[in-house]
C-alpha cells in the first residue's frame, strides 16, 4: 500500500480506498482521544477489509491452477498482520508493568494471551467487558477486539478461497458458477448476521458489540461488493457527488450515533452505506482523487500500526495523569506519538517482514526459494526479524501464566506474627513490613465461593442456585449456617469457612453478584436480582438453617453503584428480616465493610492508590464519610425475635480513618470488597459474634476449636 498517486486511480487497485481506510482510522483515533465514544470507523475499517482480502482470495481461486494448500494465504497474512501487534503488545505489557502496574490484574492477564491469539472479542464478552471510553480503569487492550474479528473472518475467508478453488479446479465447477455461489453465500451470511446483529433493535449489548456473529455482515457485505463486475459503478457525471457524500456519512456517524451499542446494529448502515457509496462511484471522480493523494494514502498505509498504537497510549497517560478524560494537549501529544510510532513500525516492521511475492500457484516450489533467499541480506534480515517477533509473541503469551504465578504464591496463608491484620485491632504487635497481598496484586486474588463457581453471576438467569457441592466448612455437620447477599457477603465466606471447620458447622452460600437478597423490587436491585431473591428466600426457608447471616447496611445508590453517603438500612433489607421472623429462622445482620470515596465523592481503590506512590494516609478515607456514629441495623437487630445485630464499623475503620491496611494486611481487594487475607483474620472477631448466639439458640457447635488441616 505504498508510494500510490493520484495519477493511478484509473487502475485496478482502488489506491482511494486505502485513503478511506486512513480516514476511517484516523476518525477512531480522533473520537477516542476527544469525543469519548465510537465513529463508525472500525465498521468502515471492516467491510474494507473484506472488500480487499476476501476480494483477492476469491480472485485468486477463481484463476487457472490456483494452489490448494491453504498454508500459503494463512503464512502471508501472519506476517502482514502479527510482526506489529507482537511489537505493540509486548511494549504495552512493558510499559503497563513499569509505568502503571495498578493496571494489571488476571482479566489484563488473559487479554494478553486472549490479543495476541485473536481471540481478544470472545475474551472481552466472557469477561462481561462494556466498551467503555478511554479511562483509568479501561483495558489498554480492549481495542483489539476488533483486530480478532478480523482475524476469524481472514481464516474463514482462505477456507471458503480453498474450497472455491477445489471445486473450479478440481470438481469442474465453471468458474462463472462458482462466482455466484460464492455471491449467494456471502449475501446469506450477510443477511442472516445482519439480523443477528440487529435483533435487539437500534441499541444492542456488548455481547453482540463484541460478537463476530453480529460482525460478520459488515466483512461479507465488502466482499460482495468485490464480487460486483467493475462495470457496475455509479455513472461518472454523479460519481463525485455520491462519493462525497458517502464519505460525509461516514464523517457525521459519529456526531448523530452517541452510543457504541448502536454497532453493529441497524444504525451502522449510515456509515457502510457511505464506503459503499465511495466504493461504487469508482476511483475517477475528484473526491477519489483526494482520498488517492499522498497524505490520505500515507495514512491508510499506516493505519493499522496507528490503530494498534493509540489506545494503549491513551489508557497509559489517562492513567498516569490521573485523567477520567485527557485534556486536548494531552490528547494531541498521544496523537502525535501515535503517527511517529505508527510510521516507525510500519517502516521498520510491517514492510520488511511481509510477504512481497506473489502466492504461488499450482507447480510453484516457493519453499526452495525461500531458502535461497536466506542466502541475500535482505532474506537473512527479515529471518533475524523473525526470530525477533517470535521472542516479542513468546514474551506476551507468557505474562499470563507469570501473572498466575504471582497471584497463586500470594494467595497462601500470611505468618500471623507478623501479618496479624485483624488481630492488631486487639493488641497483636505489629512489625514494620510491607502490607501483604502485595496492594498491586491483590485485586486478582478472588474469593473462594466466587472462583468455585458457587456465587450466581449478574448474567446467569433468576433460576440459578448454587449446586448441592457448594458446602463450605464442615460439609458432615448436623448445623447449618447459610451466608446470604450479594458480592460484599462473599469475602465472608473465608473466615466462616475457618469457623465452621474449627467448631463443627457448614455453610452454605446463597450469594449472587449485586444483588443484596429483597422481598420485591426496589430501586436498590435489578429486577432479575428480585426475582432470584424471592427463589433464595424459598430455598432458604426449604433448608430451614440454624441461622442465616448476612450485611444489614448500605451507602446510597443502586446495588453495584452505591454514591457516598453514610450507611442506612433500606426497607427492603427489612422486610426479608421480618420474613425469616415469620419462619422462625434466626438472622445475624453485620454492619457492612465501607465503599471507599475520595472527599469530593468519586470511587477510590485504595490498592491503586498506593500503586501510584501516594502513602498510606493520602489513601485512607475519613470513616464519618461512610458511617454514622451508631449502627443503623441495631434499632432492628437488637436480639428479639432471633435477630441479632453487629456493628464491624471498627474491623475496617479503626479510629477515625478507614485505612488500606490493617496489621500489615491489605484489607481491600478493589474500591469496595474487602480482600481474603483479611477477611480470614477477621475469623476470630466473627467467632465473638456468633458464638453467644449459638449459646443463646442452642445450636449444637464444637467449643474446643478443631485444629485446621495443613
Amino acid at each position: 500500500m505504498g508510494g500510490s498517486t493520484p495519477q493511478q486511480r484509473a487502475s485496478s487497485y482502488r489506491v482511494d480506498l486505502d485513503g478511506l481506510r486512513g480516514i476511517a482510522i484516523a476518525l477512531v483515533v480522533i473520537f477516542h482521544v476527544f469525543v469519548g465514544r465510537v465513529s463508525g470507523g472500525v465498521d468502515v475499517f471492516l467491510l474494507l477489509s473484506g472488500y480487499f482480502f476476501l476480494g483477492s482470495q476469491l480472485r485468486y481461486a477463481l484463476r487457472p491452477g490456483p494452489n490448494l494448500n491453504p498454508w500459503w494465504p494463512i503464512w502471508r497474512t501472519l506476517r502482514r498482520l502479527v510482526p506489529a501487534l507482537a511489537v505493540v503488545i509486548a511494549a504495552t505489557a512493558a510499559l503497563v508493568f513499569t509505568l502503571t502496574p495498578g493496571l494489571m490484574n488476571t482479566e489484563l492477564a488473559r487479554q494478553f494471551t486472549a490479543s495476541l491469539l485473536y481471540y481478544q472479542n470472545w475474551e472481552l464478552l466472557r469477561q462481561e467487558a462494556d466498551y467503555a471510553a478511554a479511562g483509568q480503569g479501561t483495558s489498554p487492550l480492549q481495542h483489539l477486539w476488533s483486530m480478532s474479528v478480523q482475524s476469524q473472518f481472514y481464516l474463514a475467508g482462505i477456507l471458503l478461497g480453498v474450497a472455491l478453488a477445489w471445486v473450479t479446479s478440481r470438481g469442474g465447477l465453471a468458474t462463472r458458477t462458482a462466482r455466484r455461489a460464492a455471491a449467494v453465500v456471502l449475501a446469506t451470511v450477510t443477511v442472516a448476521s445482519f439480523l443477528w446483529a440487529s435483533r435487539y433493535g437500534l441499541v444492542g449489548t456488548a455481547a453482540n458489540y463484541y460478537s463476530t456473529f453480529s460482525r460478520a455482515w459488515e466483512l461479507t457485505l465488502g466482499g460482495l461488493l468485490a464480487l460486483l463486475p467493475s462495470t457496475v459503478r455509479i455513472p461518472r457525471r454523479w460519481a463525485g457527488w455520491t462519493a462525497g457524500t458517502g464519505l460525509a456519512m461516514i464523517a457525521l456517524t459519529g456526531v448523530v450515533i452517541p452510543t457504541s451499542l448502536a454497532f453493529p446494529g441497524p444504525l451502522t448502515l449510515l456509515p457502510l452505506t457511505g464506503a459503499a457509496l465511495v466504493i461504487l462511484s469508482g476511483n475517477d471522480n475528484p473526491v477519489s482523487a483526494a482520498l488517492a493523494s499522498r497524505p490520505a494514502t500515507w495514512l491508510g498505509e499506516t493505519a493499522y500500526s496507528l490503530y494498534l498504537w493509540h489506545w494503549p497510549l491513551l489508557i497509559l497517560v489517562s492513567v498516569l495523569g490521573g485523567y477520567d478524560t485527557p485534556p486536548y494537549w494531552a490528547g494531541l501529544a498521544v496523537i502525535a506519538v501515535s503517527l511517529a510510532l505508527a510510521h516507525a513500525t510500519h517502516q521498520l516492521v510491517e514492510q520488511p517482514l511481509r510477504q512481497h511475492r506473489k502466492r504461488p500457484s499450482a507447480g510453484d516450489a516457493p519453499v526452495d526459494g525461500a531458502r535461497q533467499s536466506l542466502r541475500t541480506r535482505e532474506g537473512a534480515g527479515r529471518a533475524a526479524g523473525g526470530v525477533v517477533i517470535a521472542g516479542l509473541a513468546a514474551a506476551v503469551l507468557a505474562v499470563q501464566p507469570y501473572w498466575h504465578q504471582r497471584v497463586v504464591e500470594s494467595d497462601g496463608p500470611l505468618d500471623p506474627y507478623r501479618y496479624p491484620g485483624a488481630m492488631a485491632l486487639r493488641g497483636a504487635e505489629v512489625p514494620d513490613l510491607p502490607p501483604l497481598p502485595d496492594p498491586g496484586i491483590v485485586s486478582s486474588i478472588y474469593p473462594p465461593i466466587g472462583v468455585d463457581g458457587c456465587m450466581v453471576f449478574m448474567t446467569q438467569g433468576a433460576d440459578d442456585m448454587p449446586g448441592p457441592e457448594c458446602v463450605y466448612g464442615d460439609a458432615a455437620a448436623s448445623t447449618t449456617v447459610v451466608l446470604a447477599g450479594g458480592s460484599h457477603v462473599e469475602p465472608l465466606g473465608v473466615p466462616l469457612d475457618i469457623l465452621g471447620r474449627q467448631h463443627g458447622f457448614r455453610v452454605v452460600p446463597m450469594v449472587r453478584q449485586e444483588c443484596p437478597i429483597v422481598v420485591r423490587y426496589d430501586d436498590v436491585v435489578s429486577d432479575v436480582c428480585a426475582e432470584w431473591s424471592r427463589n433464595a428466600l424459598d430455598a432458604i426457608e426449604t433448608l430451614d438453617p440454624d441461622l442465616v447471616i448476612s450485611t444489614s447496611t448500605r451507602p446510597g445508590g443502586r446495588a453495584g453503584g452505591a454514591k457516598l453517603s453514610v450507611d442506612e438500612v433500606p426497607e427492603s433489607y427489612r422486610e426479608v428480616w421480618a420474613e425469616l421472623a415469620d419462619y422462625g429462622i434466626p438472622f445475624l445482620g453485620l454492619r457492612d465493610n465501607p465503599w471507599i470515596f475520595t472527599p469530593e465523592g468519586d470511587h477510590m481503590d485504595p490498592n491503586l492508590c498506593l500503586v501510584s506512590g501516594a502513602n498510606e494516609e493520602d489513601c485512607s478515607m475519613a470513616a464519618e464519610l461512610v458511617y454514622g456514629p451508631a449502627d443503623p441495623a441495631a434499632l432492628y437487630l437488637d436480639g428479639t425475635g432471633k435477630q441479632w445485630g453487629a456493628d464491624t464499623a471498627g474491623w475496617y475503620c479503626p479510629g477515625t480513618t478507614c485505612p488500606p491496611s490493617i496489621g500489615n494486611v491489605s484489607v481491600y481487594r478493589d474500591q469496595n470488597h474487602i480482600s481474603n487475607a483479611y477477611a480470614a483474620t477477621l475469623a476470630p472477631l466473627l467467632w465473638e459474634v456468633i458464638e453467644p448466639i449459638f449459646d443463646d439458640l442452642g445450636t449444637v457447635y464444637s467449643k474446643k476449636p478443631a485444629p485446621l488441616p495443613e
